[in-house]
């Protein structure tokens, strides 16, 4: 079986899914970046935040709601996914037939030229599955910028909670056809995503996390851990928002005005959230025991928050020009 590990160049985001689709869509040709991939997906525009900083906030979504947004970018997609876990303890012959489905799918597409986001690779993380030989995937990922080994993954030793995910990207889409629909769509999905609410009530979710955030901060009860991660997850997803609002701004002059505000809105909820990352960077090494530190972290969640809730307000003027 070949492998495409020659071919492609990772991509590097705390938010893998992003680096990982990102990573592909390039090496099949799509010109975008980071950037564009969680702007148009709607990445950029998520936030969901566990009652105690679990680590799962980054991917506790629903993550059906990143194909069309691929599909804006220039590729179709195909999603195989399931609900049953396949990590640890709960391992068993159900969830590994989940795993030969995803490899087989992998194998299809990679000996077709194509590399796919899989999850699970290594830990709870996505990555790039580049070639699937001996009941093993060959991947790219985090690991190449933490500079760890990437050796090849049994098929069935994927550490996937949610169970075995894999996007592949058969086809190309048109773009250019679809421009006018793609700038009206992430607009509305932006507004849409920041006033959700979490189908999990332990989550918050859009403008609604930072009160779980704070809460949790101000009663000393966030995961340390996740606290961390988490971090540096969302304020790189508030970098992405302010970096690609101004690319929407260019090619939607009418809207232009109305997201000019929410650029600099968005300005404020990075210098904030920034400050968050800078007091609990990752790997964490007991910071969010400082009472000084989480005070200080809630009081910049409390300025993101009210900055981000401008911001919706220009997005919601902007979204329906």
């Amino acid at each position: 079986m070949p492998t495409l590990a020659a071919e492609v160049t990772y991509q590097k985001a705390w938010l893998t899914w992003v680096a990982s689709a990102t990573t592909c869509l390039r090496t099949l040709g799509v010109g975008c970046d980071t950037v564009d991939v969680a702007g148009t997906t709607g990445y950029a525009f998520v936030m969901a935040v566990h009652d105690e900083l679990c680590p799962s906030g980054p991917t506790m979504f629903d993550w059906g709601m990143l194909d069309h947004g691929v599909n804006l970018l220039g590729r179709s997609t195909l999603v195989f996914s399931c609900t049953d876990c396949h990590t640890g303890d709960r391992r068993n012959d159900r969830t590994r037939l989940h795993c030969r489905e995803a490899y087989e799918l992998v194998a299809r597409e990679v000996e077709a030229g194509r590399p796919c986001v899989l999850w699970g690779v290594y830990v709870p993380e996505f990555g790039v599955a580049v070639g699937a030989e001996d009941d093993a995937f060959l991947l790219k990922s985090y690991r190449e910028v933490t500079g760890e080994p990437q050796p090849p993954l049994p098929h069935d030793m994927l550490n996937a909670p949610g169970g075995p995910y894999v996007m592949a990207f058969p086809t190309p889409t048109d773009p250019e056809r679809n421009a006018d629909h793609a700038n009206r769509y992430v607009l509305g999905h932006a507004v849409q995503l920041l006033q959700g609410r979490s189908a999990f009530k332990q989550y918050g979710f859009g403008l609604g996390a930072y009160e779980r955030w704070i809460a949790a901060l101000e009663k000393n009860r966030a995961d340390m851990f996740g606290n961390a991660y988490n971090a540096q997850c969302w304020a790189e997803a508030k970098r992405f928002a302010h970096a690609f609002l101004p690319r929407i701004a260019a090619r939607h002059p009418d809207a232009a005005a109305a997201l000019t505000v929410a650029t600099t809105h968005y300005g404020d909820v990075v210098q904030a959230m920034n400050r968050v990352a800078e007091l609990f960077p990752f790997p964490p090494r007991g910071e969010v025991e400082d009472e000084a530190k989480r005070a200080e972290a809630a009081e910049m969640l409390g300025r993101a928050r009210d900055a981000e809730t401008l911001a919706l307000a220009a997005l919601e003027e902007a979204s329906e020009v």
